[in-house]
Parts: C-alpha cells; structure tokens; sequence
C-alpha cells in the first residue's frame, strides 16, 4: 500500500510539472515575474528615500473659489451696500410671491418704509456700470459688472441716481438711493441686491456682511503668532524652497498680524497647495505671488495679478470666514476643508487638513 500511495503522488508531481512546462503557464509565470520586477523598481527608491514631510499639491481648481467664499482682489471684504440698514427682510431662497411660487434671485433689505425710503447704496465692489436707469420689474436700477464674471443689481431704486451707463465706479462708491413708495413689481420700499457669478444669481450673504456681524476671530490656536524668519527660512531652505526670503516672509506675517491668523497656518498651507513652491520649478516667480491658490489658481484671472502680501491677506480673510460656526470638538483645520461647513471649503480633497496640519505643527514646533 505504501509503494501504491508513493506511486501515486510521484505521478501527481509529474503531472504538475507538466502542466507547468506548457506554453500557456510558462508564458503567464514570466508576465508575472516580470510585473513583481517593475513593482520593485518603481516603488523601492520611494519606499527607501521618500521625504516624509511630503506632499502631494492640489490639482487646480479644487478650492475654496468654487464654493461661495469671496472676497475682494484687495483683501478685504466687499462692501455692504446700505450700511444704514442690516435687515434682510427676504432671503435668496424659494417664495410665495404675487400668487406663484419663484426663486427670489437676491436678497431684501429694509426695516419699515419709513426707516427704508431714500436710504443710500453704495456698490459692493469697483466696477462699470451697465444699466441706470429703468428695469422690467424693478422700476428703477442700476447694474455693475465688476470682472470675472461677477455682476451685481441694486433694484427699486430712486430715479435720482449718481451713476450713469459707462461710469467706472470705486468699491463704496455712492450709486443711489432706495425709492419711496412701491417702486416697480414690489409690496414696499426696499432694496433688492443680487449678485451673479457667470450668470448665475448666487447668495449675496455669502460675498457681504451685514453691519455688525464682520468677521469674527479664530480659534486661539490659529491666531497670530509672531513669525520667526529665521528659523523658518531653515525651514524652507531645507526644501529649496522660492519662499525662503526674508522680503517675503514679512508679507505673510505682516498679513497674519493684521487678520489675526497664525502666519505659520499660511506658510503650511502653501505647503499643501504648492509642495513649499520648489525653485526647480519652471513657474516659481509667479507661484510665489499666489502660493495660496486665491481666486482658483495662481495661473489666471484675478489670481495671477496679485502680490505675495496681497494674496496672504486674501488667503487670512478666507481662513477667518471658513472658521466661522466651528462646531464644538472639530479639529479648526479641518473644519476649513470639511463638506458640511456652510461657508464653503478651503480645498476638496478630503485630506487637505492632514497636510496642512502636519505642516503646521513643524513649523510651530520648530519656532518655539
């Protein structure tokens, strides 16, 4: 019996080495020994020699800009356009108006025809004037186009207006005031203020403040914090870095000082944005001027015609925007890139925050 069991594997092992010497499963063992050996020449340096600071920059495009989060190319926050009055009497939102059901492509702002009428409007921000004068439905308004695709209308107006068609008007500028009485297709004085971004109507709430509820402070963690230069030149030195210079280094802090945001949150940001925008790169001295990614991209548009400060400080008033509503136990930076923050977010890959939080602690660390 031993003999026969003996027999029997031996001609199992044959028949396997048979199978094995086929064409077919010869012609599969080296396909799959030649992948294993790509695999190992690919991946091994990486495994061996990675930097384990790095990290993989945005794609552009996937930032906070695409949510409604803006500000002006001048840093600051558009402006409101009837500072008297902060009441918004009817939100950007479906309504019951005039027997129908229509979505009200702006807001309402009024307090009483008495505390309404006559009160002056200001533009949100520096543009041209296309339209003074009448408007089917709003009886009198004015329209500004401000560049890159944003627009904004100021509805039921006075006919007593300081602008006309062609004008070029400053951020603030007075433009005109609230009619009196039932101007055009309306139930009482107010002023119906939209903006369009590309044509498309968008909250106003989300681009202006309404008097008294500006820009809160951040979290204590992610408030200013004086920057030391010179140990964060080292810093990015060590990563052959366009940013270590001192002229620049000033900018973000001198933004970080006047916004009240941790010049080292912005530093780590240009880390996750931009890989601490390497020399080697054929586009270095332009990257520098918007490493932040203000305005969608550093490349075109409003982001390619801004300076390093300028940018900073644009980049400071979106983290102090996005932190707003930070829920009690949320990490703060992550809450700046979360998809449930109703301000919009910083950038969409969900694992923005891990990067930019890993960065920010070397630096804070390494300056203590």
């Amino acid at each position: 019996m031993e003999v026969v069991k003996k027999a029997k594997e031996m001609k199992k092992i044959i028949g396997l080495l048979s199978a094995l010497s086929s064409p077919g499963i010869g012609l599969v063992l080296i396909f799959l020994g030649l992948a294993a050996l790509v695999v190992l020449f690919v991946f091994m340096p990486f495994m061996i020699f990675s930097d384990t600071d790095s990290y993989k920059p945005q794609t552009t495009g996937q930032y906070a800009w695409m949510a409604p989060v803006q500000l002006d190319v001048d840093g600051t926050a558009y402006v409101w356009p009837v500072p008297t009055l902060d009441r918004v009497s009817s939100p950007f939102a479906l309504r019951d108006l005039f027997g129908t059901t229509r979505m009200h492509k702006g807001i309402d702002i009024a307090n009483g025809a008495a505390n309404t009428e006559l009160q002056a409007v200001y533009a949100m921000a520096a543009g041209t004037v296309t339209l003074a004068g009448a408007a089917s439905g709003y009886g009198q308004a004015i329209m500004i186009d401000h560049g890159n695709g944003l627009v904004t209308t100021y509805g039921h107006l006075s006919t007593q207006m300081n602008v006309s068609v062609g004008d070029v008007v400053s951020k603030g500028q007075l433009i005109g005031a609230i009619g009196q009485g039932i101007v055009g297709r309306s139930t009482g004085p107010h002023l119906h203020f939209q903006v369009e971004l590309n044509g498309v109507p968008v909250d106003p709430l989300a681009y202006v403040f309404a008097p008294g509820t500006e820009m809160p402070n951040l979290p204590r963690e992610l408030g200013y914090q004086s920057l030391n230069i010179e140990v964060v030149l080292q810093f990015l030195e060590k990563r052959k870095s366009a940013l270590a210079d001192r002229s620049l280094l000033q900018m973000i802090d001198d933004a970080g000082r006047t916004k009240n945001v941790s010049p080292y949150l912005l530093i780590a940001i240009t880390g996750q944005e931009q890989s601490f925008v390497p020399r080697n790169n054929n586009h270095a001295s332009e990257i520098i001027r918007n490493p932040w990614n203000v305005f969608g991209c550093w490349c075109k548009g409003k982001g390619a015609q801004l300076s390093t400060g300028e940018s900073a400080q644009i980049a400071a008033n979106t983290i102090i925007k996005l932190s707003q509503d930070l829920p009690v136990g949320r990490d703060p930076i992550q809450w700046l890139s979360a998809k449930d923050n109703p301000r919009g977010y910083y950038a969409a890959d969900n694992g923005w925050w891990i990067g930019v939080s890993k960065y920010f602690k070397l630096l804070v660390a390494g300056s203590g």
